[in-house]
This record gives C-alpha cells, sequence and structure tokens, in this order.
C-alpha cells in the first residue's frame, strides 16, 4: 500500500502514529477491488502483535509464509 498500517492514525482528528503502533491499531485502505487478500493482512496483524507472547516466532512465520505463497500463487 505504500505506507505502514499504522500511517491511518495521521489522516485522523488526533491522530497519532506513536499511539497506533503502542496499541495495535492497524487499519488498511478500503476499497471493492482490494490488491491483497484478507489473509495477508491477518498475517501482519497477527505478526504486530502488541503482546509479546502472542507475537509469532520466525519457525511460525516461515511456515506461515510458505502457505500464503502455495495457496496464492499459481
Amino acid at each position: 500500500y505504500g505506507e505502514s498500517p499504522f500511517e491511518f492514525a495521521l489522516g485522523e482528528s488526533g491522530g497519532s502514529l506513536q499511539l497506533a503502533i503502542m496499541n495495535g491499531q492497524v487499519k488498511w485502505p478500503s476499497g471493492p477491488n482490494p490488491p491483497y487478500p484478507a489473509q495477508l493482512h491477518q498475517f501482519v496483524i497477527w505478526m504486530l502483535q502488541t503482546q509479546v507472547a502472542l507475537r509469532p516466532c520466525i519457525d511460525d512465520i516461515i511456515v506461515h509464509v510458505d502457505k500464503l505463497l502455495s495457496k496464492f500463487t499459481p
């Protein structure tokens, strides 16, 4: 999308990038034909968990990336 998923906060009234990051507030551009699948959004949100214990380890990330690639590449 050309910007971090937290940057939406800058365009909102009283928005703060730091607060969006600290609170894990992620927003994606809306539209009828999103360029990326919802599964990719969910994956990014999973990796950006504010609670460290809920974040995936690198092995989990590798497995998940492999699954996404096999699902969305011909």
